[in-house]
């Protein structure tokens, strides 16, 4: 009887080191990737004074890594699914580090984009695998407990992104990229030795017309909103970018529609009205929060003059207060009916970027104070929430296709949010500073002036009235994008409460 019972024990073991590993890898590759969302804002400063990156340059090495993820993220579902996830999830953590190490020796601003770009494709198959990887090794009642430890992993990357990539790019903004290659290392190795080998779930064809259909549509509205100040919002490349765009998601839907049960994104999920609420409500909150959380950023440290470690420590407020109300919701979150608590979440981020418009021009740092604590309050709402209930408005077989649905609707709002908003700021100062016709004050066109303030240029190279008035309009134009957000934010925020139910909810689902 020995022997069996030394097999048992050596099994169990096996399976007990099989399920730590397997959470350390999914957690520490989901903290990266929320991290890395957040970090990268702070090395902005540095990169534009060393790679000349205008406003727009800027705003494109944020979307460079969220259109990829984004389109990613579904197809690397499928392909982890039809493959298997361990292998999916060590080719994630090579192509993360990769493009990671690339963003921090490149010499271009071109050669940048396209290594967040790979960047972006690496973080989507990780996202893609963590949650799968985790359900495959914790069953039952478990699966629930350790799918908050995750929700908790990006929590943390999220909240102290700022902090992080502050102190880096303190150094130098090159090491907010390559500080990723000690964890790609160790997430490779974890990948290697200790995951479990899984089969294939999955016999289909990977939806590749899916796949390119949906990400043209990305890039042409990114690269619309992008190069709508330079080329003129109603001239012709800029429109048609914009028609090609729409053009491209009609054929989508209707592919997606005929591939039915074969499609990257499933249809049919969105006829549950609580699945189809949650999906918009994270979609366009995130658009709102993450772009709040970038022009704050670009406040801080372009008119305030802050160093990314000042600006990221000033933004601490928002990083306690989002981990703060992520752990009470945890706690009391079920208590209340989801509509209430996903509008309370909308609300807050929406209130958050409205008090953005207490900035004024001769404010400090101190007057974003209210909006930091509030914009966290929401978004740390929300982040617990979010997968929970588009896994549970589910059937349980399509939980996993929910949640991965839901998450490219964050990375869809983060980079359209950025892109959109960003473009919004970028066309108020340009034409506020137009019509102060600084030309004969500086000797310099004003709508270069314009741009170059936009962009980050330095206040104190400008005669004394004349950076006074630059940042009056630069403060002016963050107050109008805040009102935009108040708009856009208080409609998602009726969706919320209006369809979001408890009776759509498959209480006994996990993700």
């Amino acid at each position: 009887m020995a022997e069996p019972d030394l097999a048992r024990t050596q099994a169990t073991d096996s399976s007990f080191s099989a399920r730590r590993w397997t959470l350390i890898a999914a957690s520490t590759a989901t903290f990266m990737v929320m991290l890395d969302s957040t970090a990268v804002t702070m090395a902005l400063p540095g990169m534009r004074a060393e790679l000349d990156a205008d406003f727009n340059g800027q705003q494109w090495v944020v979307v460079a890594h969220a259109v990829p993820l984004a389109a990613f993220l579904l197809t690397g579902g499928a392909l982890a699914d039809r493959f298997g996830r361990r292998r999916a999830f060590r080719a994630g953590a090579l192509l993360f580090t990769a493009g990671s190490v690339a963003a921090g020796v490149v010499g271009t601003l071109l050669a940048l984009a396209i290594a967040r770009g790979l960047q972006g494709v690496g973080s989507a198959l990780l996202l893609a695998t963590a949650s799968t990887l985790v359900a495959q090794e914790f069953p039952g009642a478990a699966r629930g407990r350790v799918f908050g430890g995750l929700a908790t992993a990006a929590t943390l990357g999220l909240a102290l992104g700022p902090a992080v990539g502050g102190g880096l790019a303190e150094v130098d903004w090159r090491l907010v990229f390559l500080s990723v290659l000690p964890v790609g290392v160790l997430l490779l190795a974890i990948g290697e030795v200790r995951l479990r080998v899984d089969r294939p779930t999955a016999t289909t064809p990977v939806d590749w017309p899916g796949f390119v259909l949906l990400s043209a549509c990305l890039a042409l509205v990114v690269l619309g909103l992008l190069r709508g100040q330079a080329l003129g919002w109603t001239s012709t490349p800029v429109l048609a970018m914009f028609a090609g765009a729409e053009l491209l998601l009609v054929v989508f839907l209707l592919v997606e529609r005929a591939r039915g049960d074969k499609a990257m994104l499933e249809l049919a999920l969105f006829g549950n009205r609580t699945f189809l609420g949650v999906s918009l409500v994270t979609l366009l909150s995130s658009a709102i929060s993450l772009a709040a959380v970038f022009l704050e950023v670009l406040h801080l440290q372009n008119v305030l003059g802050h160093s990314p470690l000042g600006a990221g420590l000033r933004l601490f407020p928002l990083t306690l207060t989002l981990i703060a109300t992520t752990a009470v919701t945890r706690r009391i979150g079920t208590r209340f009916p989801p509509g209430v608590v996903v509008g309370t979440s909308t609300l807050l981020i929406t209130i958050g970027a409205g008090l953005i418009t207490l900035v004024g021009p001769d404010s400090t740092w101190a007057a974003l104070l209210p909006s930091m604590i509030v914009l966290g309050a929401g978004m740390g709402i929300g982040i617990v929430v979010r997968h929970d209930y588009s896994a549970r408005a589910v059937e349980p077989h399509t939980a996993n296709t929910a949640t991965r649905i839901n998450e490219t609707c964050h990375h869809v709002g983060v980079a359209l949010g950025v892109a959109a908003f960003g473009a919004l700021f970028q066309y108020r100062v340009v034409t506020g500073i137009d019509r102060q016709d600084l030309t004969a004050t500086t000797g310099h066109q004003t709508g270069d002036i314009g741009r170059a303030v936009a962009a980050g240029a330095d206040e104190g190279l400008l005669p004394a009235g004349v950076a006074g008035i630059v940042r009056g309009v630069s403060v002016a134009s963050l107050g109008f994008v805040a009102i935009v957000c108040v708009v856009v934010g208080t409609v998602i925020a009726f969706v919320a409460f209006a369809y979001i139910h408890r009776r759509d909810l498959h209480p006994t689902v996990t993700p």
